[in-house]
């Protein structure tokens, strides 16, 4: 029967990958339980070796035992060739499951993007390879290991009595030890966890805000933050290592100490008990397999609250996406017309005092053409991100055609709307796969067709391979205009019914920017385009103008009245 708390373990983020992995974490614990056999199984050689093959000088005994403990130690080695093979199938699949929600969350979140640290988000995302490693690899096999230390420790109680108090006492005092030293280790590893994600951050802002620093001379300022971060992670972790390393080093001493307590133990019994030499080699050797999962314990121990850290972290992340969002449905594969019409809408920001944006009522017809004015932080760019499904209203509704946008799924969304900001972004790959952003089924027909249209073809005739050209991130051996016109392109590829576009051409020389309003002018025939611009080529291809202030819509009329110079 599966309860209200087992169901939402199975839909946890982590939890519930690991339970879709009990078939391989069985098939890892049955792998184990062979290799602690077999580990008996040389024990027990080398006591029957010295207490009756070597007293009898049974040379025929020897020689079948020999080849029984071979095979043994053949199939020993198979076991664990496949018990590391089930580990390691277990963590890709961890990697896959938990990877693919990762994307999805930063894809699906863009208030967490647009609120946390780029750098911050960064390292918690990294943070996934610390507990992947945790869960599925050498913790996986040591937690497979550590139950088998009892059975060792019993059958040393077996055949030397007293003498396996001695591995016992180890064991108790390495596990003790650890936990003792846990709060040190738990205060410097976080410490160091959110000295790294400062590090990060810094570094994030000084590769996008490379020219700005060096233009504004800041590139010392924040060199001395950079040198401060590390600084401080590097002490963080160094006494995180520090604790670490004792509490695995103590694990060694106890290793050491056991044996030899054993053999000085075990010489006594001998002279007092009966024990037999072959009995003492072999209560060495257990001893020893008894107290092998301690190093993987001990830096289990050590990492313990490294991994603690970091799925809290990540854990923080996952529940940034409410439930509310986890429930939403959606009206799939919607056609709209291209009508757009708002009421009583309001856009709030967080720790904003004012509404970005408030719209008692607005409509635009299909394929008409608007311009949006309006002064820096009036809430242009923000009805152009509400549009295109990148900020959520507060209050009212926004209707496309007939549907509510928050029906709509964001895929037929983007599909309907096309968007062109004045941040022309260029992906690393090739020009081509670029374009196909738009439209990934598009024919190289359709994307030669555009590439005329808005002057890639130029673009791609200048480049060593043509559209198969790669180009770097953000494409920074391409101009601002020659990045505008690729996004331009990207957009009619998506043959959209709405057409958003900010300050599409701000970066383009004159003659360019007049060859591509003439070129595609014709394509936008029939398709509602909303322009946000001051540019007076851009405004020719527009019949009205809307204005907002602060957030209000406070002009909507023809062109022709709303730009009229003053007197006239």
């Amino acid at each position: 029967m599966i309860t209200k708390k087992t169901k939402g373990l199975h839909e946890h983020w982590f939890f519930g990958s690991m339970l879709r992995q009990k078939k391989s974490y069985i098939q890892v614990i049955v792998a184990s339980l062979f290799i602690n056999i077999f580990a008996l199984f040389s024990a027990f050689f080398v006591m029957t070796v010295y207490d009756r093959i070597i007293p009898n000088d049974a040379a025929d005994s020897l020689i079948m035992l020999t080849l029984g403990i071979l095979i043994v130690i053949f199939f020993d080695f198979l076991m664990k060739m496949v018990r590391g093979a089930l580990t390691d199938r277990a963590g890709l699949e961890m990697d896959n499951e938990v990877g693919e929600k990762l994307f999805d969350l930063i894809n699906q979140n863009e208030k967490l993007i647009n609120t946390q640290p780029t750098g911050a988000v960064a390292s918690t995302v990294k943070e996934f390879e610390t507990l992947r490693d945790f869960m599925a690899s050498a913790t996986l096999v040591a937690f497979a290991d550590f139950p088998f230390v009892v059975l060792f420790i019993f059958v040393l109680y077996e055949l030397g009595g007293p003498i396996a108090a001695v591995p016992a006492i180890i064991v108790v005092s390495v596990i003790v030890v650890g936990l003792i030293i846990q709060p040190l280790i738990k205060r410097f590893s976080s410490n160091a966890q959110v000295d790294g994600q400062n590090k990060q951050s810094v570094l994030v802002e000084v590769i996008n805000g490379l020219e700005t620093l060096k233009v504004l001379r800041g590139v010392a300022l924040f060199k001395n933050r950079w040198m401060k971060s590390v600084n401080e992670q590097g002490k963080s972790l160094g006494k995180s290592r520090f604790w670490n390393q004792f509490v695995a080093t103590f694990a060694q001493f106890g290793q050491q100490l056991s044996q030899i307590g054993i053999v000085v133990y075990g010489v006594i019994l001998i002279k007092t008990t009966g024990l037999t030499m072959g009995g003492l080699i072999a209560c060495v050797i257990l001893s020893s397999r008894a107290l092998a999962p301690l190093g993987q314990i001990s830096a289990l121990l050590g990492r313990l609250n490294h991994v603690k850290a970091a799925f809290e972290n990540l854990n923080r992340l996952f529940s940034n996406i409410s439930d509310e969002d986890s429930r939403k449905t959606y009206i799939r594969n919607q056609k709209i017309k291209g009508a757009i019409s708002i009421n009583n809408l309001e856009v709030v920001y967080e720790n904003s005092k004012r509404p970005a944006l408030a719209i008692p009522k607005l409509e635009i017809k299909p394929g008409e053409k608007v311009a949006v004015l309006g002064k820096i932080g009036s809430g242009k760019s923000t009805l152009i991100k509400l549009l295109c499904g990148l900020a959520e209203r507060k209050e009212g509704f926004v209707k496309l055609g007939d549907m509510d946008i928050n029906q709509m799924h964001p895929d037929d969304l983007r599909r309907e709307v096309a968007v062109v900001l004045q941040s022309s972004m260029i992906f690393s790959g090739t020009l081509k796969e670029n374009l196909l952003l738009g439209n990934p089924d598009a024919t190289d027909e359709e994307i030669i067709e555009v590439g005329e249209l808005t002057g890639v073809n130029l673009i791609a005739g200048d480049l060593p391979s043509g559209y198969d050209t790669h180009l770097a991130e953000r494409g920074v051996q391409l101009s601002g205009g020659q990045r505008q016109a690729i996004c331009i392109a990207r957009a009619m590829l998506s043959d959209p019914a709405i057409v958003l576009m900010d300050e599409p051409t701000s970066a383009m020389d004159n003659q360019s920017e007049t060859t591509l309003l003439n070129n595609i002018e014709p394509w936008l025939e029939g398709r509602t385009t909303l322009l946000v611009t001051h540019r007076g080529k851009l405004l020719d291809l527009v019949s009205r103008v809307i204005v907002f202030d602060a957030g209000k819509l406070i002009a909507d009329g023809k062109k022709e009245d709303i730009l009229r110079p003053a007197g006239k």
